[in-house]
């Protein structure tokens, strides 16, 4: 039975996972191009049933899947079109050991970003003044404009910064491999709030050796990393927003 959870948890994890490989170094520079799929896309049209029976549609669920205090189960074999998704509210050790299971898939560990690691601040400072990145809480989020899983979760992202009591000691930089006109018109669309955009910003993408799409990370004020994770999924914002009410309490 408990096999049968983790994988219907981790199932729902990898179905909203949107991760792309997107480095190609030719004698003109870099261009961003899909090589390869983890995972399937999106689906915003999936319909997922409350505890009363009332279906729910992506925009409704995903907001209280991204409290955290919400998980996924089915009536059968999840892999399977027929099967129907139902949202379950979990205690708060449920939320801990799924939170650490789907995480250990999710996780970003290489010689750069790694969780406890040190953030080298050299490839921010080459677009953003040194000065205002020390002794600050620092929230880095990488996405691009064609990347539906990016930007779907923006207004709960902005909704989150905008709840924060000490903005002061929080800066959140937004990187994104795009120029600044595709970044500036996506972000009309789909605005994400309190922010500071980091346009063409392929370099410091490169830097931390980030591949996949979205990818965040969280460092206390000491610039140690606190959080970091690619993809999205049903632990992703809600690992976001306690790592860094977390280190802001710090």
């Amino acid at each position: 039975m408990k096999y049968l959870i983790a994988l219907s948890l981790l199932f729902f994890a990898k179905a909203h996972i949107y991760a792309q490989d997107t480095t190609k170094t030719t004698k003109k520079g870099v261009i961003t191009t899909v090589s390869q799929m983890r995972s399937n896309p999106l689906d915003t049209n999936r319909i997922v049933y409350d505890e009363s029976g009332k279906g729910l549609h992506y925009y409704q669920y995903s907001r209280l899947m991204n409290t955290g205090n919400f998980s996924i189960s089915y009536n059968g074999n999840p892999a399977l079109p027929d099967t129907k998704a139902f949202l379950k509210k979990i205690s708060q050790e449920e939320q801990f050991k799924r939170f650490e299971m789907i995480k250990e898939h999710l996780k970003i560990k290489n010689d750069y970003v790694a969780e406890n690691k040190t953030l080298d601040i050299a490839p921010l400072s080459a677009f953003y003044e040194k000065e205002k990145l020390e002794n600050k809480v620092i929230v880095l989020i990488f996405w691009y404009a064609n990347c539906p899983p990016c930007t779907e979760d923006f207004a709960d992202i902005s909704e989150f910064i905008k709840q924060m009591d000490n903005p002061k000691d929080l800066l959140v930089l937004a990187i994104t491999t795009d120029d600044q006109k595709t970044a500036k018109k996506k972000l009309e669309e789909k605005p994400l709030l309190y922010t500071e955009l980091i346009s063409s910003g392929r370099a410091i993408a490169d830097a931390y050796q980030i591949k996949s799409y979205p990818s965040y990370i969280v460092t206390d004020k000491n610039h140690v990393i606190r959080y970091a994770m690619a993809g999205s999924s049903q632990i992703t914002i809600p690992g976001l927003k306690n790592t860094t009410k977390a280190v802001l309490q710090q």
